[in-house]
């Protein structure tokens, strides 16, 4: 944050933060959630108290999306986020331009604590920072021995500078070339009704089961789940063939956000993760599940390269470096992001596989907390499903998010899992505004 930036009490969005405000939606909101259930029921009381001494301490999060001349941006805003019971819709956009209403929000129900963030503000990384400083600090105030260990961050310390930096433009080297466009890909052939109903499916399986397949095949667990993910694609690929006319498309990739963080130095807690999208081509036949399981790790082998982690970076960052562009009065730069969005965004890749990983929380934690979860932002209308996967302790959630009338992706990904001899349980099984 420069000179400017700290008399003015505003910020700049981040290089991945500005494609969002031309393509909002009621169906595309960029909304995300993540969810702790906890042993026993909330107490909102202290929920409220600890949701204020943590929003202090995240001052950036404390904004509203605001409308320039050239460029949108946030404005600091001194008003407490909304805290209410999980009645209201979930994933529910935020208003673009209210003054009065934070980008981000808390919701309690019964034994459940979720917070859920507009992309704008941050990524699943920047995200997860604060729910574990705000479920701590929640923990010790009803009175649990716990402390701010595991990297979680105490409400009474002190921001740290680089925690608003835009760390795309920090790890950009104008010198190095952007990466080449890729082909279209095949998407679901699943129906969307005119209006339709975001279901949202939630099962449980065990870390140490999946953990174990997956060494089976001699990958991680995220190579493991995207190998099971493509596979199920193209069994749906195959059944659809004679219903489907979209099969001119023959790529089955999938989108997997990385966090920059945990490959390139930076504490930023705003958006800082990419993409790497594995991808069998079907015009040259049909793959078992090893051979799938081969592609996806050396794919995420290669594209996790700090050398072409940087070519990722130059493509997104190098447009906003023209001077031309930067000029430009922000109505022809919503056109302009909105046509890139729809030829270079969802047609790109078959679907979406978020993994944020095993969350760490403080020693005694555990006596308190049961699970995690994250809902990942609704789909479009092209990918019609999109899926989010995170760990605590044993237990692993994964969220399938699902426009269509369609559960046939999630069912096979599921039974897939069973026939692997890891234990399945259906959590929840809602829809949008349950």
């Amino acid at each position: 944050m420069n000179n400017r930036e700290k008399e003015s009490e505003w910020y700049r969005l981040d290089n991945a933060a500005k494609i969002y405000p031309p393509v909002l939606s009621d169906d595309l909101t960029s909304v995300f959630r993540l969810s702790c259930t906890l042993t026993e029921p909330v107490r909102v009381g202290s929920l409220s108290e600890a949701l204020k001494l943590t929003a202090r301490r995240f001052p950036y999060f404390s904004t509203t999306l605001r409308r320039g001349f050239f460029w949108y941006y946030l404005e600091k805003r001194d008003i407490s986020p909304t805290m209410s019971g999980e009645e209201s819709r979930m994933l529910t956009g935020f208003p673009v331009e209210s003054v009065n209403r934070l980008l981000y929000r808390v919701l309690a129900h019964e034994n459940r604590i979720s917070v859920e963030f507009m992309h704008v503000l941050t990524d699943g990384g920047g995200a997860m920072e604060f729910f574990r400083s705000l479920l701590t600090t929640y923990l010790r105030i009803t009175g649990k021995d716990i402390s701010y260990t595991e990297g979680v961050i105490d409400p009474a310390s002190t921001p740290h500078p680089e925690e608003t930096e835009d760390s795309f433009n920090r790890y950009y080297r104008p010198e190095i070339p952007k990466t080449s466009n890729i082909s279209k890909a095949w998407n679901l052939p699943f129906r969307v009704e005119n209006n339709p109903i975001l279901k949202v499916i939630e099962a449980e399986v065990s870390v140490s089961h999946i953990k174990n397949a997956a060494a089976a095949q001699k990958v991680s667990i995220t190579e493991y789940l995207t190998a099971i993910y493509i596979y199920c694609l193209q069994e749906i690929f195959y059944e659809s063939l004679n219903i489907s006319s979209g099969a001119r498309h023959k790529i089955i990739r999938l989108e997997v956000p990385i966090n920059m963080r945990r490959l390139l130095p930076s504490r930023t807690m705003r958006n800082f993760a990419l993409f790497v999208m594995p991808e069998i081509d079907l015009r040259l036949g049909r793959y078992t599940f090893g051979e799938i399981v081969r592609i996806v790790y050396h794919y995420m082998q290669t594209e996790t390269d700090t050398r072409l982690i940087y070519k990722i970076i130059s493509r997104n960052v190098k447009p906003e470096k023209n001077l031309f562009l930067r000029v430009m009065p922000l109505f022809i730069k919503d056109l302009a992001l909105t046509l890139a969005y729809r030829k270079h965004g969802p047609t790109k890749y078959s679907s979406v596989l978020t993994n944020l990983g095993v969350v760490k929380m403080p020693a005694g934690a555990e006596e308190f907390i049961k699970s995690f979860s994250i809902i990942p932002p609704p789909p479009n209308r092209i990918l019609r499903a999109n899926s989010g996967v995170i760990s605590y302790g044993d237990t692993m959630r994964i969220t399938f998010v699902n426009l269509s009338r369609s559960t046939d992706l999630e069912r096979k990904i599921l039974r897939f899992m069973v026939t692997a001899g890891i234990d399945v349980k259906i959590i929840n099984n809602r829809t949008k505004n349950g």
